[in-house]
């Protein structure tokens, strides 16, 4: 379950800061309305030098009954996260996921335990450097609808990976047609479940230092850190 968790924060990581992937690969099936918009917003984000945003994590479990309530299927998390370059850092309740680009601590309270690894990429784990490579795998992309909630305007793009060994088969992404930002990204997940990602509110450019991206265990008296590199 912790693996498929931080499986999907890193799926937040994806839609969150590097919506130009999907912009970038010409295919004759990409809606070009949704090209310009999503190069529109991969041009605000990337005039960022770093984005700290606080999100709301929706996990949605297949309902064994359909008239059963959504809400007793339904887990709520809410977060930080910070990204810059190919650093970043995630802080959910008792939970840390922290990388400095070379190395990567990942904290959990409940364990005393932070775990330390060389950060490496792989097919479970995404992060912006592979991000920005995966338009050469052919997303396709679309205009799924435009709505409006209490007064302002948004677009929900859907996109799917044209690899179809992945855990999930398709992404919504519902941009805030005023000010170009992220708002709401939903990953479908082939065993049903449903993660949906509200970013509640997005700061760019903050004050950062190296500390910001590394694991202090001075901060968490009590907890060892296992070296695993």
């Amino acid at each position: 379950m912790r693996v498929q968790f931080i499986k999907s924060l890193f799926l937040l990581l994806l839609t969150t800061i590097a919506l130009d992937i999907f912009a970038q690969k010409e295919n004759p099936a990409n809606d070009p309305e949704a090209a310009a918009l999503l190069q529109k917003v991969s041009e605000k984000y990337k005039a960022y030098k770093n984005i700290s945003a606080n999100f709301l994590l929706l996990v949605q479990h297949p309902k064994i009954k359909p008239e059963d309530d959504d809400r007793k299927y339904t887990d709520t998390l809410k977060g930080q996260i910070i990204l810059q370059e190919s650093k970043f850092k995630i802080v959910v309740k008792n939970q840390q996921i922290i990388c400095d680009g070379k190395n990567i601590w990942t904290y959990v309270a409940a364990d005393k335990e932070a775990q330390l690894n060389i950060y490496e990429e792989s097919d479970d784990m995404f992060s912006p450097s592979k991000i920005f490579m995966l338009y050469k795998e052919g997303y396709l992309y679309q205009i799924k609808e435009k709505k409006t909630i209490a007064g302002k305007n948004y677009t929900v793009l859907e996109m799917a990976p044209p690899n179809k060994k992945l855990t999930y088969f398709k992404i919504d992404i519902t941009i805030d047609d005023a000010t170009l930002q992220l708002a709401e990204s939903k990953v479908y997940e082939k065993n049903g479940v449903r993660y949906i990602y509200k970013l509640t509110k997005q700061t760019p450019n903050i004050t950062t230092t190296d500390e910001t991206f590394t694991f202090d265990a001075k901060k968490h008296p009590g907890v060892k850190v296992v070296d695993l590199r």
